[in-house]
């Protein structure tokens, strides 16, 4: 990629996750094989929300969601993108774990 679709693709993703949190929802998963990339359009679309769940104020200390118990525990992510206090204390803000992520990304 160049530098300049990087920075496209990139601010699509920033906006995406600026809906979400508007709308009170928090990814918990974003790596760069969750970015689809239409190749003749340049659209990229942020998928996989099945670990993401309501945004909240406080810490989150675990990757649970609701629903039926076959689907509540959600894997605890790609390693690699996630903030350094999860890994090490088992705990995260919402809002500051995306930024962390999306510097990975």
């Amino acid at each position: 990629l160049t530098e300049p679709v990087a920075q496209g693709l990139f601010r699509q993703v920033l906006e995406a996750m600026g809906h979400c949190s508007s709308r009170g929802v928090l990814h918990r998963h974003i790596k760069a094989e969750n970015v689809l990339v239409d190749l003749a359009t340049g659209e990229a679309k942020l998928i996989d929300f099945g670990c993401g769940t309501i945004l909240q104020d406080t810490f989150y200390t675990r990757m649970e969601q609701h629903g039926p118990a076959e689907l509540r525990l959600c894997p605890m992510g790609t390693q690699e993108y996630s903030p350094l206090e999860w890994i090490l204390f088992g705990c995260y803000h919402g809002q500051p774990a995306t930024i962390w992520s999306l510097g990975i990304l």
